[in-house]
């Protein structure tokens, strides 16, 4: 069980950072399936009723057949149930076969290159700490993976989560249940016009989303309405991905101030990290 559906399934590479369910069969325990040296599994299951592009075809090939196979992390086993990071299957989908994954991918195969997963690994372990705040608020959520690390680094603080599909966010709530994640919550909202109260979080991180927004002013605006007067932002977005304008250090710091912060930026390997402040 996960929340994965035809629309968000387009999203995979997010997928594969969150966690779902497996109910095996209830005359089984699912210790039996687990092995004490082993971390990660393959689970042949249902495959998606989908197609991605031509440049993703090793997808196809390993997720569009007539079965499926994902390279799953396990999270944690309870009773008859297996929790697997990863899993690339559609809510409800059947699993036909759990067993130990002991090597790499094919040499040959040309899946796509986790060039994103790296850098955001890179970033996080960067950024994360420096974000000070009781209350975080963290816009373009996705999957939640960000969100829950926020979560952990800082369990003292309460973090919120926001992304504009339904679907991904009950996928969020899923995840933060089955790691435990207790000081995190998610809402489905625009980051045009969130529905919270002015000046609420003295905190606000956008990793990786504004350079997806039609409107960055306009989504930076509402992140100054919902921001404490003493309060910071702090975005991340890449030097060499983008969708139709391709931006520099200076034109992030450009875009902030005239949102009505003063910013600062620095590069973080392919990267640039700007913290924000309101205009005093």
């Amino acid at each position: 069980m996960n929340f994965a559906d035809s629309e968000t399934m387009e999203l995979l590479a997010l997928w594969k950072e969150s966690v779902s369910e497996v109910d095996i069969n209830k005359h089984a325990h699912a210790s039996s399936y687990i092995h004490d040296e082993y971390s990660h599994y393959i689970v042949l299951h249902d495959p998606l009723d989908m197609e991605f592009s031509k440049k993703k075809d090793e997808w196809n090939k390993r997720f569009c057949g007539d079965t499926c196979a994902s390279v799953c992390k396990l999270v944690k086993h309870d009773n008859n149930k297996l929790y697997f990071k990863g899993l690339i299957a559609a809510n409800n989908s059947s699993v036909y076969g759990i067993m130990p994954y002991t090597s790499f991918d094919h040499q040959e195969a040309t899946f796509p290159k986790p060039d994103m997963e790296i850098l955001k690994k890179t970033v996080f372990e960067e950024v994360v700490p420096k974000v000070k705040g009781k209350n975080i608020l963290d816009i373009g959520c996705g999957l939640g993976a960000g969100t829950v690390e926020l979560a952990q680094k800082h369990p003292s603080s309460k973090v919120t989560g926001i992304d504009l599909l339904e679907g991904t966010i009950r996928q969020c709530r899923e995840t933060a249940a089955i790691f435990g994640i207790d000081n995190v919550e998610y809402e489905a909202t625009s980051a045009y016009d969130m529905d919270f109260e002015s000046n609420k979080f003295d905190a606000v991180t956008c990793f990786f989303t504004l350079h997806h927004l039609d409107d960055i002013t306009k989504a930076l605006a509402e992140v100054g309405r919902v921001l404490d007067h003493n309060g910071k932002v702090y975005a991340v977005e890449p030097l060499d991905h983008h969708h139709g304008v391709k931006r520099e250090e200076e034109h992030w710091i450009e875009l902030f101030e005239d949102a009505g912060f003063t910013a600062k930026a620095k590069q973080i390997s392919k990267s640039v990290f700007i913290e924000g402040e309101l205009k005093k």
